[in-house]
């Protein structure tokens, strides 16, 4: 009875007393002896087979608990790797080799097209401020260009920087040039541009002594902006329109 209730075990043990009473006394008749025993007995069952009121509510706080979620281990983080500093330099000096390259050759469309000349003059207009810009930043980065890496990391970080420069004085040089046009040239020096740039479209649709022809006036027109001081003398665009000149007279 270790596992009983104090309640159930006062009510087992009073049920019990009350047959060894009847048995000993035998205070009814035969007919009230038996109900007596009867009723006594059901009561002891009673206690003895009834859960405690204590184990009811156990049982059905237990039932009605949430279970809580199974527990997770969390793995803990692993460490931010380290980057080597001269690792990440390297790669800085590599990434400016290429950004150095690509703005040499976005530039070299203005040097070897006649027709950026004369569209866009004012890429050559050295008292511009982006202009000036521009090429001081392009002699910078000129002067620390190495074909290999260089055993100094500061001149490594100084080439990467100079690049960095040199791409964002690009970019306005490009968009002062794109946006002003021939705006700021005189109504002459204008119309002029404007003459040259037909004649080499025109020149683009023919062959032979025609083409040579136009070529030939594109030349004379380039030539006299220059001595005007519209544009700067450019000689790699005036050794393009020779060589398109003697390719035409050979056809």
């Amino acid at each position: 009875m270790s596992g009983l209730g104090p309640r159930r075990i006062t009510a087992a043990a009073a049920a019990a007393f009350g047959i060894l009473i009847l048995t000993v006394l035998r205070p009814f008749p035969p007919e009230g002896q038996i109900v007596s025993y009867a009723l006594l007995l059901g009561a002891l069952l009673a206690a003895l087979a009834m859960p405690s009121f204590t184990s009811v509510a156990v049982t059905a706080a237990q039932a009605t608990k949430p279970r809580s979620a199974p527990t997770t281990h969390a793995r803990p983080a692993s460490p931010t790797a380290k980057v080597d500093p001269a690792v990440a330099l390297k790669s800085r000096w590599t990434a400016a080799c290429k950004h150095h390259s690509a703005v040499l050759s976005a530039y070299g469309a203005y040097e070897l097209d006649p027709a950026m000349l004369l569209q866009y003059p004012a890429l050559w207009d050295l008292s511009a401020q982006p202009v000036m810009d521009f090429h001081d930043a392009l002699d910078l980065a000129g002067g620390l260009q190495s074909d290999a890496y260089p055993a100094d990391p500061s001149d490594a970080q100084d080439y990467a920087d100079a690049v960095d420069i040199l791409r964002s004085a690009w970019t306005k040089a490009d968009r002062f040039a794109r946006t002003t046009g021939t705006d700021q040239l005189a109504e002459p020096d204008a119309r002029d541009c404007r003459r040259a740039l037909k004649l080499l479209r025109h020149a683009d649709g023919t062959t032979g002594q025609e083409r040579a022809s136009y070529l030939g006036q594109v030349i004379t027109t380039v030539d006299r902006l220059t001595n005007r001081g519209v544009v700067s003398a450019v000689p790699k665009i005036s050794e393009e329109l020779a060589t398109r000149v003697q390719l035409a007279i050979e056809a």
